[in-house]
């Protein structure tokens, strides 16, 4: 007895411990059951206005009030209030001074990143000292927790208390929080719904109107089409042998089918212009329309103008021979309503002379007619007239059996007319669709697939690969030698015909199975679909270049031209089609420069030297905005004299972190891209500033100045009047300079030049042929190009150490030099005993390291001396 009862005071001592565990077990459930709703409703609702009404349940399940809201930050960092439930004041959220939002207990949430519990005192206190802005009504505790996704705070909830019995605890401050942490999660869920069911509202919408805009498209294609063939149709009709009558009704239904031309009338002047006849005459007021003397009517006006008319309401217009339209100054020749809303005519004429008109007219709708049907009434008037001076002589009328007869056969010709054009009309939207979607995706010149197919079956294939990774495919990137000349020469169509053939020879070296395209130009590109080895693209490279290799028969020419091809081989890292085409490019490049006529494999070195060529594009840009240039002189002497005549001016290129470089290192790129007539321009100013100082300190006062320039400027369009000015605006002594071109400037454009070469010579410069004996080093250089210097290369110098034959053509030219009026240098004269052979040649002039070496010009006038920067 005493076990059992200390038994049953343990339990009762152990109750209110029980009953507290149920109640927090209650709780727990509560808000487990609470958080569920929250996140169903974030998984089912896609609207925020429908979250915030559906989640006032939620709060006031677990929390002590219902009267909350919720506050988010903007993308300016500033609060907003997103949803307010207070049934105590129901206009609380038009009373938030949202501009001073940070004066709020809101705001100092937001602002503190803490929760924060206020009771009505607390809230005057924060009042009195400025920290917050009193608005609303006086509540009787208020608690705030933030927002937060990961350590940003996003905005605040907060709850509001009127009920002096309800008072917030420390557990309420931890439920909120609570659920503010999985409300973040609800509110970007249903944000990220609604965002995607926007963005799918708005795709919708732009592929409706993308799709009406197509409408629009073929609607206007085939009324261009319906017009072109009714002018068509006319002119049939004009060509046909019929009665005069047929072809007017067959004209009124032409017409009728681009014009509103239910009111439709032909009238003719009687031969003493007296009367007005109406052979043809429709009209839905008038049955028919008696022959008339002619007087004041609108036909009068049309025929007296000689000129088509329109008439839009009130207004006149006229059309000139040059298809201008003007509005008719002329009188009224009718009470305004008396006439017709719309009225189109055109005089009807034999060689200028008027003697009838057409018309057609609309009684209810002023813009029946616009201006651009003036020029369609010029046309059926021009064929109405042939048809009425061919007929005019034949008999008008027919038997009153036979027009019946002949009413019922042109009814049904119609009805058949019309079904059949029906017919028609679908039969050609279809092949308007097929067409659209053939030129959408194949070239116009050679038929063969373009970019954006060629796209497609590249995006395939690397699609296939990455499932397939056995699957092996290539792409051959093929440019064509020697096209743009073709097309310069023989004209734009023979390009075209070329371009046709090329295609076409291309066709017979690929596998059924295979893509070719035309990217455009002479840029053609083959993806080899499922390949077995690299033979195999191997064997068709050379197949195609064996077949473009081949000679062309254009428009009695014999051409030649050869293919350069780039092959770039599938890889799984490849991700779309711009990747792959960018290799076989690049490996197209190389294959041009290695020669041209053959094919090369991608690897990564070529992608390397595309980045290093783009980088040195890109610094020399920056040189020439920064003048990072310099010139060195070097002295051109009389070999017998040792005298100076003159200095060859030779660029440098101070580069900020490679140091000195030399032409050879940079002007390739400079040619490429056109950058050469900037640096050269500058060279010229810098040139002809140093005529002047050298003519202050009358120091190599009577020497030239050798500057090399680029063929650009004799060839290019403008180029050589802009050289011209240049020298003309920079020196008043151009006889003082010397101006080489070397044999490449001749090569393409040889006419051109020589007419420029005369121009500079008429100028009065020095011209001088350099890198002579480099090249083909043609004779026709020395005695038809006005050449007063010719310019023997440094390798050719080099020779005459060793090779006595190149020593016999140094004194030929030296003689011929006496007879074409120029003058010989050599260049690269690095040794006493290469001076005395060129001595013995008679060669006059020279330069050389042995003679002096390239050296920097003081800018200083009272010594202009040259100052030797280089010792090598």
């Amino acid at each position: 007895m005493e076990s059992r009862a200390k038994d049953t005071v343990h339990a009762i001592r152990q109750f209110p411990k029980l009953k507290s565990l149920l109640k927090k077990y209650r709780q727990l459930k509560t808000m487990q059951s609470g958080l569920l709703q929250l996140s169903d409703l974030a998984g089912s609702v896609n609207d925020m206005s429908v979250f915030y009404h559906a989640l006032k349940s939620v709060i006031q399940s677990l929390l002590v009030t219902d009267s909350f809201h919720i506050a988010l930050c903007d993308a300016d960092n500033n609060l907003q209030l997103s949803h307010c439930h207070n049934p105590v004041e129901s206009r609380l959220h038009e009373n938030v001074d949202l501009a001073n939002w940070r004066k709020s207990l809101t705001g100092l949430v937001f602002l503190r990143q803490q929760p924060l519990h206020c009771s009505a005192k607390e809230r005057l206190a924060l009042a009195k000292s400025g920290d917050i802005v009193l608005y609303g009504s006086e509540f009787v505790d208020w608690l705030g927790v933030p927002l937060k996704r990961g350590e940003q705070v996003i905005g605040v909830i907060a709850l509001q208390s009127y009920d002096k019995k309800q008072y917030f605890s420390a557990r309420d401050c931890e439920t909120l929080a609570f659920i503010a942490e999985h409300l973040v999660t609800a509110i970007d869920r249903v944000k990220s719904r609604e965002l995607l069911e926007s963005s799918i509202l708005q795709r919708t919408e732009k592929l409706t109107e993308t799709n009406k805009q197509l409408q629009r498209e073929i609607a206007e294609r085939q009324l261009a089409a319906k017009a072109q063939q009714v002018l068509l149709n006319i002119s049939e009709l004009t060509a046909k042998s019929q009665a005069l009558g047929n072809f007017y009704q067959a004209l009124h239904f032409e017409i009728g089918k681009l014009l509103s031309a239910k009111n439709f009338y032909i009238a003719l002047l009687s031969d003493d212009k007296s009367e007005l006849a109406f052979p043809y005459y429709c009209d839905e007021k008038l049955v028919q329309l008696n022959t008339r003397k002619f007087g004041q009517g609108l036909s009068e006006m049309a025929i007296n103008a000689g000129k088509p008319i329109l008439l839009n309401g009130e207004q006149f217009y006229t059309l000139s021979a040059q298809g201008e339209v003007t509005k008719l100054k002329s009188k009224q020749y009718h009470a305004i309503h008396d006439l017709p809303r719309a009225w189109l005519a055109a005089p009807l004429s034999d060689q200028g002379e008027v003697f009838g008109v057409i018309a057609i007219q609309h009684y209810q709708d002023e813009n029946a007619y616009q201006h651009k049907d003036l020029q369609l009434m010029r046309f059926v008037s021009h064929h109405i007239s042939i048809e009425v001076l061919r007929q005019k002589m034949q008999q008008q009328a027919l038997k009153s059996h036979e027009a019946l007869e002949k009413i019922v056969n042109e009814r049904t010709q119609e009805l058949q007319a019309t079904n059949l054009n029906l017919r028609m009309q679908i039969d050609e939207r279809r092949k308007a669709e097929a067409r659209l979607y053939h030129e959408a995706h194949h070239d116009a010149l050679t038929q063969l697939p373009n970019r954006a197919m060629l796209a497609d079956r590249l995006s395939y294939s690397i699609r296939h690969l990455k499932r397939h990774p056995h699957y092996r495919f290539s792409l051959l990137f093929i440019d064509l030698d020697r096209f743009k000349m073709i097309n310069d020469t023989l004209g734009h169509h023979a390009g075209d015909q070329f371009l046709i053939e090329i295609a076409r020879r291309l066709r017979l070296c690929v596998r059924d199975n295979d893509t070719l395209a035309r990217l455009g130009g002479d840029e053609f590109v083959v993806l080899l679909d499922a390949l077995q080895s690299t033979e195999d693209v191997e064997e068709i490279a050379a197949r195609i270049i064996n077949s473009i290799a081949q000679p062309y028969e254009l428009d009695g020419h014999t051409l030649y031209s050869n293919a350069s091809i780039g092959i770039a081989q599938s890889r799984v890292s490849y991700k779309d089609a711009n990747e792959i085409l960018r290799d076989a490019d690049a490996a197209m490049y190389q294959a041009k420069s290695l020669g041209r006529g053959r094919f090369v494999f991608f690897d990564d070195s070529m992608r390397e030297q595309l980045i290093a060529s783009m980088t040195l594009e890109q610094e020399l840009r920056q040189a020439i905005k920064n003048q990072q240039f310099e010139l060195h002189y070097q002295k051109i002497s009389h070999l017998t004299s040792t005298q100076a005549i003159g200095f060859e001016v030779l660029l440098r290129w101070q580069h900020p972190s490679k140091g000195l470089l030399t032409p050879s290192e940079f002007l390739f790129m400079a040619e490429e891209t056109g950058m050469i007539l900037d640096i050269e321009t500058w060279v010229i100013e810098e040139v002809c500033l140093q005529l002047k100082l050298w003519k202050q300190s009358q120091e190599y006062e009577n020497v030239y100045i050798a500057v090399n320039l680029s063929g650009r400027h004799l060839i290019q369009a403008n180029q050589l009047a802009k050289l011209i000015e240049l020298i003309n605006v920079n020196t008043i002594e151009p006889e003082r300079l010397i101006l080489e071109f070397n044999e490449s400037a001749f090569a393409q454009h040889t006419e051109l030049a020589l007419k420029g070469l005369r121009k500079l010579k008429s100028f009065g410069v020095k011209l001088a042929l350099d890198d002579y004996g480099a090249g083909l080093s043609s004779f026709n250089f020395l005695h038809n190009y006005p050449f007063e210097f010719i310019k023997l290369d440094r390798s050719f110098t080099r020779t005459l150490n060793h090779n006595e034959k190149n020593l016999t053509l140094v004194k030929a030219l030296h003689e011929l030099g006496t007879q074409f009026g120029y003058r010989l240098v050599a260049e690269g004269i690095e040794s006493a005993a290469m001076l005395k052979k060129l001595q013995n040649a008679g060669c006059e002039f020279g330069q050389g390291y042995h003679i002096s070496r390239p050296a920097k010009m003081t800018k200083d006038p009272s010594s202009a001396k040259v100052v030797n920067i280089n010792s090598a």
